[in-house]
C-alpha cells in the first residue's frame, strides 16, 4: 500500500516537473526568437537558456521547427486570449471598432503575437518560406470583407457601406498601426492612432449604434471557431 502510494506520488511530482520544463523551454525560445531570431536560434541556445542538457530539450521537440512551432501555437492562444478579454470588457464590445481596439491592445502586450501575425521576417527568418511551416498550413483566417460583411450582416455596419473599399484601406492601414509599437518620438502614439481610427470606424454603425450584442456573440463565436480549427490542426 505504502509502495503503490509512493509511486503514485513520484508520478503525479515527475508529470509536474515535465510540464514546468516544457514551459521553462518554451518561454526561454519565445524571449530567443524576439531578441536573436529563427535564423540564429539553435536548440543549444535554448537548452542553455534553461540549463537544461541539449538531450533533454530534443527528448521534448525533435527538431527546432517543431519547437518554434509549439511557441507559436501556445501565444496565438494567449492572443485569443487577451483579445477577447478586450472585446468582453469594451462597452462597444461588438462593433467594428471593438475589433480593432482589442487587436491593438492584444498586440501591444504580446510582441511575439505581434511578430506572428505580421509574420515578421526579422523573427521568422527563413523559416516564413519552409514547406511546409506552420504559416502554411494555418488555416485560413477570416479576411478583412468577410469579417466586415459578416459584421454587417449581423447589424452593426450600415448597409449602404462598401466593405471591399473599407476592407482595402483597413488592410493598408494595419502595418502602420504595429509600426507605431513603442513608437518613435514625432510620431503619434499607438493609443493616439487606435483612438482616432475607433472614432472612423465608428462611422460604420447605423445611426442607433446597431445590435453591439449580436455583433459580439458573432466576434466570439468566430474566436471559438478559429480556436477549434487551429487545435484541430494541431493534433
Amino acid at each position: 500500500m505504502v509502495d503503490r502510494f509512493t509511486k503514485t506520488v513520484r508520478v503525479i511530482i515527475v508529470g509536474v516537473n515535465e510540464q514546468e520544463r516544457e514551459r521553462d523551454i518554451l518561454d526561454a525560445t519565445a524571449d530567443l526568437l524576439l531578441r536573436v531570431g529563427y535564423n540564429k536560434l539553435t536548440m543549444g541556445d535554448v537548452a542553455d537558456a534553461v540549463a537544461l542538457h541539449r538531450g533533454l530539450v530534443y527528448l521534448r521537440f525533435k527538431s527546432k521547427d517543431e519547437l518554434v512551432e509549439a511557441v507559436v501555437l501556445r501565444e496565438l492562444d494567449r492572443y485569443a486570449d487577451a483579445w477577447r478579454e478586450q472585446v468582453e470588457d469594451d462597452p462597444r464590445g461588438g462593433s467594428v471598432a471593438s475589433v480593432y481596439r482589442a487587436m491593438v491592445h492584444a498586440l501591444k502586450a504580446l510582441p511575439l503575437a505581434s511578430a506572428i501575425v505580421a509574420r515578421d521576417a526579422e523573427v521568422f527568418g527563413k523559416y516564413l518560406r519552409k514547406r511546409p511551416s506552420f504559416f502554411e498550413r494555418r488555416p485560413n483566417a477570416m479576411g478583412t470583407s468577410e469579417f466586415l460583411q459578416v459584421m454587417q450582416d449581423a447589424g452593426t455596419v450600415r448597409r449602404d457601406v462598401d466593405v471591399q473599399a473599407v476592407a482595402f484601406i483597413l488592410d493598408a492601414l494595419t502595418p502602420a498601426l504595429r509600426s507605431t509599437f513603442p513608437g518613435e518620438s514625432g510620431q503619434p502614439s499607438s493609443d493616439e492612432v487606435l483612438e482616432t481610427l475607433a472614432d472612423m470606424l465608428e462611422t460604420l454603425a447605423p445611426a442607433h449604434g446597431g445590435d453591439l450584442e449580436t455583433g459580439k456573440a458573432v466576434l466570439l463565436s468566430g474566436l471559438e471557431q478559429a480556436r477549434a480549427d487551429q487545435g484541430g490542426q494541431e493534433s
